[in-house]
């Protein structure tokens, strides 16, 4: 019974760690939403629904966390350095240091999606693991201040399609 609670305790530990970031990352990416629907000029409805859609997983991902922290609490002693608790403590935070550098690529698609109109359609033309880059990209060309800003630029356009006011040659950048 002693193994089949160690193994437990360093999976309880990583998902518990999966748990609070995505809870944490939920609950920014919120604000990000809520602050787009307030402010932007990307229409009420596409921040409506991520705000929406944000707090759904905040709820869920929060539920779980505590919910597994209460269940696991009664077979693992975390208030004690035994060999169960260090397990999960360390599968804890090696999963923290796994998932973390993540994070930034998450909310910059959420503030690209809030803030940058037509910006959410072109994304769902590049594929998923590309996603990211492709907001740095047009996040580069969008602020002005940056090597490449624009201050005129306020639409993103279907990057198979032919505008981009300019930046075509970073947009093939991004499909290649």
């Amino acid at each position: 019974m002693g193994v089949l609670i160690f193994i437990l305790a360093i999976i309880w530990g990583s998902l518990s760690a999966q748990f609070l970031m995505q809870t944490v990352t939920s609950l920014i990416l919120a604000s990000v939403y809520l602050t787009g629907f307030a402010f932007s000029k990307v229409s009420r409805t596409v921040n409506g629904a991520g705000t929406a859609a944000t707090l759904a997983q905040v709820i869920v991902f929060g539920a779980l966390f505590l919910s597994g922290n209460w269940f696991a609490s009664h077979y693992v002693d975390y208030s004690s350095f035994n060999t169960v608790s260090v397990a999960s403590a360390l599968s804890f935070v090696a999963t923290i240091i796994y998932v973390a550098p993540r994070v930034p690529g998450k909310i910059l698609l959420a503030r690209m999606r809030a803030w940058v109109p037509s910006f959410g359609e072109a994304s769902m033309h590049i594929p998923a693991n590309e996603r990211v880059e492709f907001a740095r990209k047009v996040a580069g060309w969008k602020w002005p201040g940056r090597a490449s800003g624009s201050k005129e630029r306020d639409n993103v356009k279907d990057p198979r399609g032919k505008a981009l006011e300019g930046q075509e040659s970073a947009l093939a950048d991004s499909e290649n």
